[in-house]
């Protein structure tokens, strides 16, 4: 395309006046439209060319009956060009050629002459027209930007107009075809044509005319909105009659375009349609809005006519095939093989058919018809690498990367290549044009989203710019949804390889986080920087690569001379980022092989060794080992250490020759996560089954621990010493771990269960009766002590395990032994146990104070049993606390009450205290008085003196009047006795202000005899 065409006027030449000058005079009434009836052209007589019915005659019925019903000449729908056209075109033809529909091989020079001409200036006023309706669509798809809420019906006026001008295209290419390879068409033809023309221009002027208005009130902000309205521009249904004014275009036009098809072959009628058809179709395409083209009707017309020479190769197969195909075409979103793509708008895709052209032909938008542009007839001889030669740039494209994305990828040898960006294929564009126009990008990425390959081009070569700002990345769209074609025709035309898009995600980096080989291959041929510098948040390529476990990818990125020893964001190296699991271990080769270090750490201090070591992966450690990787190397730890974990690694490592010595304890580690298989390499290469993890814990105890009897029997095979002490001996531990079925082979590989002692506390202690039983069956001492004093039988009698009290006793363990305490002391607080131990032993007022810790412990039933024993109720523990003073104190009511009544604990006994003084003290309450009352009622004596107190001095220093006066009215009150100050009871109260317990003292008062 030279230059986009303006809104133009009628030509200044009319069609008619030309032809009416060219053929001669004639009268008004034998005109008709624009030009004179063909039978005033000549005297000599015609045939078919000068009676429509015979030019009707060459149609098919189907576009006959289609014209009837629609104007006086039917036409079709096919796509054509707003560019600019040849400005002469030819009027001449020989005879020899193919003759025009309805002609005969017998017409004049002269009338060839009058058609041509009037063909050409009908093809001028085509092209503008065309070009008007294109910058119409260029206004609305630059309104439909700039507005928030189009007008209600905007949409489809604007689905309407694209409509109009697809058809418009398609005539102006049969014009042009017909013109340049001299072509006469009938002059009625040509008539019809200029008034549908004209009639066209007019709607396209008052529309556009309307459009800038809309523009106008939107630039000029709030004030021209205020302004605008449908209604004042094209009154109440104003936009309803353009919609239809433009429907009626189009179906006057269509029926004129299928006869430029059927005439003259729709394989050489291909034109560029304008950048503002582009725009507005790309824009309603964005909003989801861009409705579903006709062009399927015209397949259905087009199948109804007669076969020809040339059509045959191309609609051989039926109608509802071709129908199926085309379905398939609109809606299928998958990229097309190369033997199903067609050319769009030739008779294969217009019929819905797969012909012999490989040209791809994607849809513009999801639901809608091939709206794609295509190089014209005359360009694609201009230039050699015009778009008819999409096969072969596909071709090239392979031939690209084919030395690079091929078997090299996968070859053992160190393969290195340059950038080669300048000797890659570049382009120019053919024009400027379009360079500065916003909507122009916006077209460019909308035909990159949808893969139309051609319009990419053709926008390309129209100057568009593929560098379209990181806003819309065009390159970085075109990796996203894998179109390589698209990326090879952007970078044809010169995009930048690493520009960045508003991420920060360059080219190459989009290519490898899409695993898309072809195209990372190809950026890197057009000089794309394999090792920029990443922005923030983002990696390298190779990193990516790496990570994504991509080794075809990384042996390409390797290749260009990618640093294989970068730091990823993370600060790992490549190395740990690429190993896993699942990694292929050609991916690590590669890294290798590019020269990375086996030995560099990470920022935590880890290596690749560890990492693949932590990860199972055998393989890779074998490799990295051959590489140099050193197996001694922390990495943060020494290697053995997570080889214990993985058997095979182990054994890998241990070939390679790493030193156990430094690993103190792995025998113990290998042990306590219960690998036998890594316990078994450890002990083949020499540890030594006895060494301690952190000079603590030993693999024996350990598989005690663990009830790994595997490990147990292996160590002890491999000479583990049964006596050697851990956190407790291995016998012990047995003990402590219910083990019990062990201690048999400790006891034969020599375990010795006396050294130390206390092993029977360390069962009882252990709850371990099984344990217990069979260690007193091996004839231990049932009176053993361990090291804190306990003996086994006091440990039962705390534990109040009468079952083990019951064993111990029936092997021989002796009460009389002190352990933790004196098992009758012990005992008192179970009475069960307590009952088992009195029957065993002779003596038990030997310990003093017992029936006291009865008390204490609160156990009336053991009270009994002792004092049954013959264990006195006045026995003090030590010489101190009396059982009366003691319940007293701790307040039970039924010890009191027994030991009062029952036991003959006699009342006025001092304890701590006297029990009077002492009940004063801590029965105040109310609930528990009554154990005063019972002292009361037994004798006890408030007058007695013990240690310068009694009762009654104990009531005034209460300050309790009512029991002051109970103590009084029960006993009397002896004045005479004083306290330790010298003081008697009515002092006290004296001093203490205490009139009213002065007049109870003196109205108890003991009268004594002088």
């Amino acid at each position: 395309m030279l230059k986009d065409a303006p809104f133009v006027s009628p030509c200044r030449e009319s069609v008619a006046s030309n032809l009416n000058g060219a053929v001669g005079p004639s009268t008004s009434q034998h005109r008709v439209s624009l030009f004179p009836p063909r039978t005033d052209v000549s005297s000599t007589p015609r045939s078919s060319p000068s009676d429509p019915a015979l030019a009707s005659a060459a149609l098919p019925s189907s576009v006959l009956a289609a014209g009837r019903s629609s104007s006086p000449l039917s036409a079709g729908t096919i796509r054509s060009s707003s560019t600019a056209r040849p400005s002469s075109v030819s009027t001449t033809r020989s005879r020899h050629h193919h003759q025009p529909l309805g002609s005969s091989g017998h017409r004049r020079n002269g009338n060839m002459a009058t058609c041509g001409k009037a063909q050409a200036q009908c093809l001028e006023l085509c092209h503008n027209i065309a070009s008007a309706g294109d910058g119409v669509a260029e206004r609305m798809a630059e309104y439909m930007t700039v507005v928030k809420h189009v007008p209600f019906g905007f949409n489809g006026l604007a689905n309407e107009l694209l409509d109009v001008c697809h058809v418009l295209f398609y005539i102006e290419a049969g014009l042009e075809e017909a013109v340049g390879n001299a072509h006469p068409l009938p002059l009625e033809m040509i008539t019809v044509l200029e008034k549908r023309f004209r009639a066209a221009q007019a709607d396209f002027k008052s529309l556009d005319h309307t459009v800038g208005k809309w523009l106008d009130n939107e630039r000029r902000g709030a004030v021209g909105r205020m302004r605008r309205g449908f209604g004042k521009v094209f009154g109440k249904d104003g936009i309803d009659k353009m919609l239809l004014a433009l429907q009626r275009h189009r179906t006057e036009l269509k029926m004129s375009a299928l006869m430029f098809q059927w005439n003259l072959g729709s394989d050489r009628i291909e034109s560029d349609p304008g950048i503002g058809y582009v725009a507005l179709n790309a824009t309603l395409e964005d909003s989801n809005i861009r409705r579903k083209h006709e062009s399927m009707a015209f397949a259905n017309a087009a199948d109804d006519r007669p076969s020809s020479a040339s059509s045959s190769m191309h609609h051989s197969k039926n109608s509802s095939s071709r129908q199926r195909k085309v379905n398939s075409v609109i809606h299928d979103s998958k990229p097309q093989t190369r033997e199903s793509k067609v050319i769009p708008f030739s008779p294969d895709s217009t019929s819905g058919e797969s012909g012999s052209s490989t040209a791809p032909s994607f849809e513009f938008g999801h639901g809608t018809p091939s709206t794609h542009l295509t190089a014209s007839h005359s360009a694609s001889h201009d230039r050699s690498d015009g778009l008819d030669e999409v096969p072969e740039l596909s071709l090239e494209l392979e031939t690209l990367v084919a030395d690079v994305v091929g078997p090299i990828l996968d070859s053992s040898v160190v393969e290195t290549r340059e950038h080669e960006a300048s000797a890659m294929p570049r382009r120019r564009s053919r024009s400027s044009t379009e360079s500065d126009k916003v909507s122009s990008k916006h077209a460019l990425v909308s035909a990159i989203r949808v893969k139309d390959h051609r319009l990419v081009s053709q926008l390309l070569d129209r100057g568009v710019s593929p560098n379209t700002g990181p806003d819309a990345h065009a390159v970085n769209e075109s990796i996203a949804i894998q179109d390589v074609e698209s990326l090879r025709l952007l970078l044809l035309y010169g995009a930048d390889p690493d520009a960045l898009d508003r991420d920060g995600l360059s080219p190459l980096g989009a290519a490898v986080r899409g695993s898309l080989l072809s195209a990372a291959a190809l950026l890197l041929k057009y000089g794309a920087d394999v090792d920029m510098e990443p922005t923030l948040g983002m990696e390298r390529p190779l990193a990516v690569a790496v990570a994504s476990s991509n080794p075809r990818m990384t042996r390409l990125l390797l290749m260009y001379g990618a640093g294989p020893n970068q730091p990823t964001a993370e600060g790992d190296t490549l190395l740990i980022c690429g190993i896993g699991k699942k990694t292929p271990k050609r991916l690590i080769e590669s890294l290798l092989m590019y020269g990375s270090n086996a030995n560099d750490k990470n920022r935590d201090g880890k290596t690749a060794l560890f990492e693949a070591i932590q990860n199972a992966r055998a393989d890779i450690a074998t490799l990295l080992l051959d590489k140099g990787a050193d197996p001694n190397l922390p990495g943060p730890k020494h290697m053995l250490w997570p080889a214990a974990y993985q058997p095979p690694c182990l054994e890998v490592l241990l070939a390679y020759g790493a030193d156990y010595k430094k690993c103190p304890g792995i025998m113990e580690l290998a042990t306590s996560i219960n690998r036998v298989e890594s316990v078994q390499m450890l002990l083949n290469a020499g540890v030594d089954p006895n060494s301690k993890k952190d000079g603590v814990y030993t693999p024996l105890c350990t598989s005690i621990r663990d009830n790994r009897g595997d490990i147990f029997q292996l160590l002890l095979a491999k000479g583990a010493d049964p006596n050697l002490r851990a956190s407790e001996y291995p016998a012990f531990k047995c003990v402590t771990h219910h083990r019990e079925h062990f201690l048999p082979a400790l006891v034969a590989a020599g375990a010795r269960l006396n050294t130390p002692k206390g092993i029977l506390e360390t069962a009882v202690s252990s709850n371990n009766g099984q344990a217990l039983g069979w260690l007193l069956d091996q004839g231990l001492d049932p009176d053993d002590k361990n090291a804190k004093g306990h003996t086994a039988l006091t440990s039962a009698i705390r534990d109040d395990r009468a079952d083990f009290v019951d064993t111990l006793l029936a092997h021989g363990a002796n009460p009389n032994i002190r352990g933790q305490d004196w098992p009758l002391c012990m005992a008192v607080k179970h009475p069960g146990i307590l009952k088992r131990i009195l029957e065993t032993l002779p003596e038990p007022r030997a310990f003093k104070g017992v029936v006291e810790m009865a008390v204490v412990a609160n156990q009336l039933e053991s009270i009994k049993l002792l004092l049954a024993a013959g264990v006195s109720v006045e026995d003090r523990n030590g010489g101190v606390f009396s059982p009366l003073t003691t319940a007293l104190r701790e307040r039970r009511r039924e010890i009191v009450q027994f030991l009062i009544e029952e036991g003959g604990a006699d009342v006025n006994a001092p304890g701590e205290h006297l029990p009077i003084v002492k009940a004063l003290r801590r029965c105040q309450e109310e609930e528990h008085q009554d154990m005063i009352e019972m002292l009361l009622n037994k004798g006890a004596d408030p007058n007695k003196v013990y240690r310068g107190w009694n009762g009654v001095m104990q009531a005034l220093e209460n300050g309790d009047a009512a029991m002051l006066e109970r103590l009084c009215a029960k006993s009397g009150v002896d004045l005479d006795v004083k306290d330790e100050l010298g003081r008697n009871v009515t002092e006290i109260a004296v001093s203490r202000r205490w009139e009213e317990a002065v007049n109870i003292l003196l109205g108890n008062a003991i009268k004594t005899t002088s």
